[in-house]
């Protein structure tokens, strides 16, 4: 019998749910993983709650989620040890429903209300677990408790062997013209280059399959970074390939771009240019930096630390 702690996972943001299940343990998905085939494929410890896919579970919400939960198929919260969520609806989907640990991944600290955060940080029922320093940063600073902080970790041989051969400037961040952020900036940095952004949620974009996304990594000469927090999940995978990074200044990006050493920092479309075009000029000087950035994501970013750091924190957790 398998006596390791049973996950329920409420769909979320793909790239998170793919490398959190990675962790290992049985994953009991309140869906279907073909829902997001094309994002990463499904683990083998993942098991769908619902038979089959269907279209109409694209259109599934807060109140579908809820009835899900209620249907004694499902098996709530008897067939589950822990629930993983991640976005602001699914804590207030889980706030009425006892019965079972609540792992809180923080995604945005203003999704909550501060009246949430001091429920959330209250309970007994929920613990919180981020993967940005910012956020760590604040709940220390505004809140007095210590968050823990898992940074993304990511299987190495996964990503390995930048080429650069496409001589292009590769993003991907999804709804990206409307989500804002330095689009403007983007457009005007790129004018004239040699460019590609994916966008998986664009339907006048072909659907890049997960082998399609490593791909463009590994053939793109420079990774451009731009974002709302202080990494993303492709960043760190673009890292992880070997490649040399150009990004928008935002808050923490230091961290993860450190200016001359894995790839350039730009304030201006101007500047974001520039550093590009310097980088698909110089070749040796892209190997140099994509070197410094693979090395970077072994020490820091390795999925063995992110899987046992994973481990360790859920087990502590169902032990109280």
């Amino acid at each position: 019998m398998d006596e390791r702690p049973r996950i329920l996972m409420v769909p979320t943001h793909p790239g998170v749910q793919y490398h959190f299940c990675r962790v290992g343990l049985p994953v009991h998905f309140l869906g279907h993983w073909d829902q997001f085939h094309y994002w990463r494929p499904q683990p083998a410890n993942v098991h769908n709650v619902l038979p089959r896919f269907e279209d109409a579970h694209l259109e599934l919400g807060p109140a579908d989620y809820a009835r899900l939960l209620d249907d004694p198929a499902v098996g709530f919260p008897e067939r589950y040890d822990l629930a993983w969520l991640m976005f602001n609806w699914q804590f207030k989907l889980f706030r009425e429903r006892r019965g079972i640990k609540k792992l809180y991944r923080v995604s945005k600290v203003e999704e909550l209300e501060p009246r949430e955060w001091d429920e959330l940080l209250s309970r007994d029922d929920f613990t919180v677990v981020s993967f940005y320093p910012n956020t760590v940063a604040w709940a220390r600073e505004t809140r007095g408790v210590e968050i823990p902080y898992v940074p993304l970790g990511l299987d190495p041989d996964a990503y390995d062997g930048w080429t650069g051969e496409d001589d292009n400037v590769l993003s991907i961040i999804h709804s990206y013209r409307e989500r804002g952020w330095h689009y403007r900036q983007y457009v005007e940095a790129m004018d004239g280059l040699p460019a590609l952004h994916i966008d998986h949620l664009e339907p006048n974009q072909p659907v890049y399959e997960y082998d399609d996304l490593l791909r463009a990594l590994r053939r793109a000469r420079v990774y451009l970074h731009d974002g709302e927090q202080e990494y993303t999940i492709t960043l760190i995978e673009a890292m992880m390939t070997g490649l040399p990074l150009v990004s928008f200044r935002i808050p923490g990006i230091e961290r993860y771009v450190v200016h001359g050493v894995n790839g350039f920092v730009g304030d201006s479309a101007r500047e974001i240019r520039e550093h590009c075009q310097l980088l698909l000029h110089d070749r040796a000087l892209a190997e140099a930096m994509g070197r410094a950035s693979r090395e970077m994501a072994l020490r820091d970013y390795h999925e063995d630390r992110w899987r046992a750091q994973w481990r360790e924190l859920i087990t502590a957790w169902l032990a109280r």
